[in-house]
């Protein structure tokens, strides 16, 4: 990502979302898809904004404003860009409704009712108004509800009015005056552009440009612009945000996201801060530090601390490029990010979670992660105890050696020699923890449930041990010898390893009517203590007909990851009743791979036992319901969440559901943690690179008994 272009417009933003009872249709995703719009705009790379909400911001972003509320906010904000000479951003997500034969837009509060103007926000007013106060340099309004489009002001309110028509207005909108919106999908595909930008797109991207990309990526509703400029002194055109494609314009860079987020933060508190011209490079931190220090006055203490958090983390991020070199790569970083989250939560579940944005890379990924370790400290762990563990994770992670002279000149130079060797020893264990892996086999079975389990301990891709444990061809019978194989296992691993990772590889038959980590391995259900996923048994004992499937699907799931972080969805083609009700249509689409991304069932058909195996043939990663609810968009947002924490995610959303069920208390909600409950409503059949890989191994060392998918 290139950095801020640099200019004197001072720009403000305001969100506002809100849910009305009587719209009679509950927007799961809005406060996401505000929260999201507001933290885009108000990135100073990205929409280059403050807020303009110092109060009640989060308020207006709730899903539950009234109608006195929003319109105090935003004649608020017009006063305070009045104040500033400042562009205003207005955003409203929502519900809307207008008049039969009337083309004006009534944004519904949460005390609006159905067919009344009175109890509404008329939007068009309201930005014609913030328009006319003299200083208001200009306003840019985006509007994600139905009828959208007829939230343009008024053109004789924007030629007259106390500024004789001197205003300036650029206004991008989700539907037409007349039409419906669906699912809040203009503001989904709305950040999606201002994350990822426009290739080409040149340095600003405005409603024009904005509304084209759109119009290619919402099929189901027409967004629509609106413009005027009145300003004879005017020099360029309003835009909505900076383009993140643009060519490069790159100084150097000290800070990172959440460095500029804790530091603007501090500074806000602390009166008289200082503002160095040259930007926030380490003699300015260093500068920053020392006053603090001097300082008794209310918030020095927090800037100090913030100071020296960033000067930690800019010293790691030297040290690492030093280090590394090239080994560092965004994929390995964000393994290093999961690692991190792991012991985070294990040492304190209240912690603030180490979740990059799916748009973050690079260099910038990596500050990220260190100013993460540096500044967001819990009450378990010091600044520099984060930053040694992450120093060990990235060594473990890019295969790099953790006592390097580098890494031993930097751990004396933040005072963290001993928690250095803490970390790389616990990184150790969980390399050891995540290496190992427990593999129950169900693949010999005739029908559905097998006379022997086929086990296998192993370590990367190969097959350390084997055992077979006969069974009663019975769902009690195989769950009765869970308890002894998991015994076996742990006579086998080597000393400070464990068995955290069971993969369990099932019938086609099974997967829909069997939850293997709900059975008893002994003192506690599997699932309690291992991470258990499901495979399909037709991926390890490939049938005749299925010769060459894992290898081909090799290539697919690199894709799936380059998808993911292209757009940051899921990277899953959904499938409704209408896309599965002829069978025969359906695998003549899957043979011309139609359907080319992992694919998932919106809902339970009467016919799925028929489906699932000719569906598992296709892709390597197969969803549905665990129930008969169907996966609606708060499934598709929790998998967008999710998806590079799975499949091991799933267990962790199971085990919350099934505390919940038997009445146990609730761990500490974190952000992000409200996608959980729906994740628990999916179930998965997952085959990843490293299973392949295991696969292939089997192929070349196959069994002497029979076996059937």
């Amino acid at each position: 990502m290139t950095a801020a272009r640099p200019t004197t417009t001072v720009r403000h933003a305001l969100v506002v979302a809100t849910q009305c009872p009587a719209a009679r249709q509950h927007l799961s995703n809005l406060v996401t898809r505000a929260e999201e719009l507001h933290e885009l705009l108000t990135d100073p790379e990205i929409g280059a904004c403050v807020p303009s909400d110092p109060d009640g911001g989060p308020v207006l972003r709730s899903g539950k404003v009234s109608g006195r509320q929003i319109e105090d906010a935003v004649r608020a904000a017009a006063r305070r860009a009045h104040e500033a000479g400042a562009e205003l951003v207005l955003a409203f997500l929502g519900h809307g409704q207008t008049p039969m034969g009337d083309a004006t837009l009534y944004y519904m509060a949460d005390d609006t009712l159905a067919g009344d103007a009175a109890s509404s926000v008329q939007v068009g007013k309201l930005v014609a108004d913030a328009g006319d106060l003299p200083g208001v340099k200009g306003v840019i309004t985006l509007i994600d509800t139905c009828h959208a489009g007829a939230g343009v002001p008024d053109a004789k309110a924007l030629a007259g009015g106390f500024g004789l028509g001197n205003n300036r207005h650029s206004l991008l909108m989700a539907a037409s005056a007349h039409q419906k919106a669906y699912d809040l999908d203009f503001s989904r595909e709305l950040a999606s552009l201002l994350r990822h930008g426009i290739p080409d797109g040149g340095e600003l991207l405005r409603a024009g440009a904005l509304k084209m990309a759109l119009t290619n990526r919402i099929l189901k509703q027409n967004c629509e612009t609106s413009g005027r400029d009145g300003d004879p002194d005017a020099v360029e055109e309003l835009w909505v945000a900076l383009n993140v494609q643009r060519p490069s314009w790159r100084p150097s860079r000290h800070i990172g996201v959440l460095g500029s987020q804790d530091l603007g933060e501090a500074l806000a508190a602390w009166p008289d801060h200082p503002a160095p011209a040259g930007g926030w490079n380490p003699p300015a931190l260093r500068g920053l530090r020392e006053q603090a220090a001097a300082s008794e006055a209310p918030g020095a203490l927090r800037v100090r601390q913030v100071a020296d958090g960033l000067l930690d983390a800019g010293t790691t991020v030297d040290m690492v490029h030093s280090w590394a070199g090239r080994a560092v790569t965004t994929p390995a970083l964000r393994s290093v990010a999961a690692d991190l989250t792991a012991a985070y939560d294990a040492a304190d579940p209240s912690f603030d979670p180490l979740r990059p944005p799916k748009w973050i890379e690079g260099t910038d990924l990596l500050r990220y992660i260190l100013e993460h370790a540096a500044l967001r400290v819990s009450v378990t762990g010091t600044p520099v105890v984060r930053l040694a563990q992450a120093v060990a994770a990235i060594a473990d992670r890019c295969d790099l050696d953790s006592e390097d002279q580098l890494v031993d000149a930097w751990a004396k130079r933040v005072h963290g020699v001993v928690e250095l060797s803490d970390a790389v020893a616990r990184q150790a264990a969980l390399r050891l923890d995540r290496t190992w892996r427990l593999v129950i086999s169900l693949h010999t079975a005739r029908i559905d449930w097998p006379e022997s389990l086929s086990v296998w301990l192993h370590d990367g891709e190969r097959g350390e041990h084997h055992e077979e444990f006969p069974c009663e061809p019975t769902r009690a019978g195989v769950e009765a010898r869970l308890p002894e194989i998991i015994g076996w296992a742990w006579k086998k691993v080597p000393e400070g390893a464990g068995i955290k990772n069971i993969d369990v590889v099932v019938p086609a038959p099974l997967l829909l009517t069997w939850e293997p980590e709900k059975a008893s391995a002994g003192r506690s259900p599997l699932g309690a203590e291992h991470t258990v996923v499901l495979r399909w048994a037709g991926r390890l004992a490939v049938p005749g007909y299925l010769a060459g499937m894992n290898e081909r699907d090799r290539d697919r799931l690199k894709k799936l990851d380059e998808q993911h972080l292209g757009d940051g969805h899921a990277p899953v083609d959904w499938l409704a009743d209408g896309d599965i009700r002829d069978t025969a249509l359906l695998a003549e689409r899957l043979g011309w791979r139609v359907y080319d991304r992992a694919i998932g069932l919106d809902h339970r058909p009467r016919h799925l036992a028929e489906l699932v195996e000719t569906l598992l043939a296709h892709t390597p990663i197969l969803l549905w319901p665990r129930t008969d609810a169907d996966v609606d968009g708060r499934g598709y947002d929790c998998l967008d969440a999710y998806w590079e924490q799975l499949p091991e995610q799933f267990i962790e959303a199971y085990r919350r559901r099934w505390r919940a069920e038997v009445g146990g208390p609730a761990r500490p909600a974190r952000p992000g943690d409200e996608h959980l409950a729906d994740l628990a409503g999916i179930r998965a059949a997952w085959h990843d690179l490293d299973w392949l890989d295991f696969c292939r191994w089997f192929e070349q060392h196959p069994p002497t008994n029979q076996w059937s998918a």
